[in-house]
């Protein structure tokens, strides 16, 4: 099969409300990785609405930059079970936890569960609340709002006036982007605005981000560094970000 036919081929398997691996197109057309990886590549200069990310592609919303919720729960899924490991160790029982609606919060949803910790879970996310549907050891307080289908979350006006009821001993919270100019950022407005009340809400402040995220800026601002307690990350941070982290008494965990 030439070149262009495939790259035909590829545009036509991405669905419009999902995603595709890289893996699997290679087995499917019988390439190397690094050829579908060049395809995909190929396919974003056409500017059609398909975008590249580590590991697959996907079809950009209208609105909705954000990768799909089920791609990304597939995603450096060893990393994310590390942060959930090191994350449930510093709730305490009969706490309240805030957790975001990222694929991060949910692996410690997760391990909350596996751990039986009594604690209250103040989340937005539609796939955390259904985590413990079966659980009698936590109770789940699920915020109201706008359905965002492509993140599986809830946001809006009434997510965040809702959020603002409660105050929490800790929230985890996982934006998509992070940057040293622009601090915490998010590709969309609703759903950086509840992170936002989740940081104002809560008492201690941990940011848990895999090395994806660092180096760039979405369009929305959560936060600048001020006020966060700890970074729980996969890297070392760099010379500029002790700096960063000394000026606001942040400690930086590597795991």
């Amino acid at each position: 099969m030439k070149a262009t036919e495939r790259i035909d081929s590829i545009i036509s398997l991405v669905p419009y409300n999902g995603f595709i691996l890289v893996k699997d197109l290679a087995s499917r057309f019988n390439v190397t990785e690094e050829t579908i990886r060049r395809d995909l590549g190929r396919i974003m200069e056409m500017n059609i609405g398909i975008c590249k990310v580590h590991g697959g592609a996907y079809r950009v919303s209208k609105g909705d930059e954000t990768s799909p919720f089920s791609f990304r729960a597939t995603m450096l899924t060893e990393v994310k079970a590390r942060f959930a490991d090191y994350c449930v160790n510093i709730i305490k029982p009969e706490s309240c936890v805030m957790l975001d609606s990222s694929t991060t919060s949910l692996f410690i949803a997760r391990m909350i569960k596996a751990q039986r910790l009594r604690v209250t879970i103040v989340t937005n996310s539609l796939p955390i609340v259904m985590e413990f549907e079966d659980d009698e050891n936590s109770k789940v307080i699920c915020l109201g709002g706008q359905l965002r289908k492509r993140n599986e979350s809830l946001v809006g006006f009434h997510t965040v006036e809702l959020l603002r009821k409660y105050c929490a001993d800790c929230c985890f919270i996982s934006p998509t982007s992070i940057d040293l100019q622009h601090g915490l950022t998010d590709h969309s407005e609703l759903e950086a605005a509840v992170r936002k009340a989740m940081l104002e809400q809560s008492s201690s402040r941990f940011l848990v981000a895999d090395h994806t995220k660092f180096g760039w800026s979405s369009i929305n601002v959560i936060s600048l560094f001020k006020g966060l307690d700890a970074i729980i990350s996969d890297v070392e941070p760099s010379a500029q970000w002790s700096s960063i982290l000394g000026e606001n008494g942040i400690s930086w965990h590597c795991l």
